[in-house]
């Protein structure tokens, strides 16, 4: 029999991705990642708002292999297709998205891993308990923290969760807005404090801190001092000779030989030429959408319906944040544009169980969040792109120019993201018409918000604006709705984690459930989602399945 090429294929160079790719190779695995997008160095980035959050033309995957269609329920036919998939910054490249990420670098609470046991199941909900549990992830999370580099002080979080180590770096230097944000917080009895930042407040292994340019959120950090896994893991991970980073490797099928044995991958480059690489373990560590195309579409002999769905769970209980913001308009300058994206403060008296929801109509919660500018990093092109329009008004002409000039350095948003229960009419497969423009099917995503969605935005919505009204704003407009439902925000599910085989798709390591040499990584293992942006959670979790697979190796369970 011939040996595989690599101990290890990689599909996906991301927050999981790069993680996994350093973890194993540095054990003394061959390992061999592959990345759709280019390698980008350093110097090619800029703080240029039309060439990154405007035209989009470095960071994001193309409409060549890019794209999703959209339907509200199984009964509609596909309502709206997408040459690129809207809101999500799309990862293109090493790094994935991290290249582009604000940097929220969250732990998520011990109650998120016991979901139904704390809500109780919704109608036509699919709240799952998490196979593992906080304390199993916590050394994980510190190693994160420490690894990649984040900035915060857990002492000033009024419910943070048990933790074994600080944070490595001190909080980012808060910005005039967001002080003003924090004091009209305290005012109201709430105790905001600085929100964690994979940005590294202070020089750290060998990087450099931040500038506090205001060129962070949509935009590659042109000092590296934004933390992602190029700059971190995927650099180490290049250091050893059994590494190998394949860009320009778009994998569009998992070969098998039989019902339980993955053989690698068939992948091809931007020239059209197809190669097939072959591994002893494959793991699929991409975002949440290509996770569950990539299993879908590699439907072969042995797995009829796609890898994994031999009980029809791939793709199903898909879910997202909801998100809304308020904007503010004051009599001061507040200039919210200037500096990182992530020196924000935080009110986290409402998420998960910390508080009274007895009434409410709904489970679970959010967190609130503030000052923040419009768009990504609020520059003024995305300014002017993005910002909410008052009533009355326009568009375009002297009256929006004059808005414009009025409110541009003297506003900033108050905003929340939601927990959106899964459920089981919300789920990805393949659209049976819609393709890129390989010719292949674009991931199809029949979704809405559950029926809890507007009791949680209008309890939230009245929070954000007690909030702006004792900041004594001016004007108070905005937030009226959370964002649509094909606008995704941190899309979760499809792949998800269980011990029970027949509702969920990996177990507890993302091994998939009946292959014994295939795994899945990333957020589209979350049974439920927490009120927290899931990057460190993603993160933990890579680190987690990384020893797992080492220690299996080292037994001869997977090698």
């Amino acid at each position: 029999m011939k040996k595989p090429d690599y101990d290890v294929i990689i599909v996906g160079a991301g927050a999981a991705g790069g993680i996994l790719g350093r973890e194993l190779s540095d054990s003394g695995l061959s390992v061999c990642v592959l990345e759709r997008g280019p390698m980008l160095a350093t110097k090619e980035v800029s703080m240029d708002e039309l060439r990154f959050p405007i035209r989009q033309n470095l960071l994001w995957a193309t409409p060549k292999n890019g794209g999703m269609t959209w339907r509200p329920h199984s009964r509609a036919s596909t309502q709206k297709a997408f040459p690129r998939i809207p809101q999500l910054l799309d990862g293109w490249g090493p790094g994935g998205s991290m290249n582009h990420w604000g940097g929220a670098s969250w732990r998520f609470e011990p109650t998120v891993f016991k979901a139904l046991d704390v809500w109780g199941q919704i109608p036509d909900g699919a709240i799952a308990n998490w196979p593992l549990t906080y304390e199993d992830l916590e050394p994980y999370y510190t190693k994160f923290e420490y690894r990649l580099g984040v900035s915060g002080d857990a002492s000033q979080m009024m419910y943070g969760p048990p933790r074994s180590k600080p944070y490595p770096l001190p909080p980012l230097e808060q910005g005039y807005a967001t002080n003003h944000f924090a004091q009209a917080s305290r005012e109201l009895g709430y105790r905001p404090f600085p929100m964690p930042a994979g940005i590294i407040s202070r020089d750290y292994q060998g990087r450099k801190r931040t500038g506090y340019c205001g060129f962070c959120m949509g935009y590659e950090c042109t000092v590296d001092a934004k933390s992602n896994t190029r700059v971190t893991e995927l650099k180490e991970a290049l250091k050893n000779p059994n590494f190998t980073l394949l860009t320009d490797r778009y994998v569009y099928k998992i070969t098998m030989s039989s019902q339980r044995h993955a053989d690698g991958v068939v992948c091809m480059d931007s020239n059209g030429t197809v190669y097939e690489l072959t591994s002893s373990i494959v793991i699929v560590a991409a975002n949440t959408l290509y996770n569950v195309w990539l299993l879908l579409l590699s439907r072969n002999q042995y797995a009829p319906n796609g890898i994994g769905n031999q009980h029809g769970q791939v793709g199903k209980y898909f879910h997202q944040h909801a998100y809304c913001g308020v904007a503010g308009l004051f009599d001061e300058r507040m200039d919210v544009h200037i500096g990182p994206s992530e020196p924000l403060m935080a009110i986290t008296n409402y998420t998960e169980d910390r508080f009274d929801h007895t009434g409410l109509g709904f489970v679970m919660g959010g967190f609130i969040f503030g000052a923040h500018a419009v768009g990504a990093a609020g520059q003024p092109l995305e300014f002017v792109k993005n910002i909410p329009l008052p009533e009355g008004v326009p568009a375009w002409g002297p009256i929006f120019k004059e808005f414009v000039v009025e409110t541009f350095s003297r506003y900033y948003l108050v905003l929340s993201l939601l927990t959106d229960p899964p459920m089981r009419s919300s789920f990805i497969d393949l659209d049976p018409q819609a393709t890129n423009r390989l010719g292949l099917p674009l991931p199809r995503v029949t979704f809405d918000w559950s029926p809890q969605k507007k009791a949680m935005h209008r309890f939230f919505y009245s929070k954000m604006t007690e909030i702006l009204q004792a900041a004594r704003a001016q004007k108070i407009w905005g937030g009226d709705d959370v964002q649509s439902p094909w606008e995704l925000s941190h899309p979760s599910g499809g792949t998800r984690m269980g011990e029970d085989e027949r509702v969920s798709v990996t177990d507890r390591y993302g091994k998939v459930h009946g292959v014994r040499n295939l795994f899945v990584a990333g957020n589209s293992l979350f049974p439920t989602m927490s009120a927290f942006n899931p990057t460190e959670t993603i993160g933990a979790l890579a680190y987690w399945q990384a020893d797992y697979i080492k220690q299996a190796v080292s037994k001869g369970d997977l090698i």
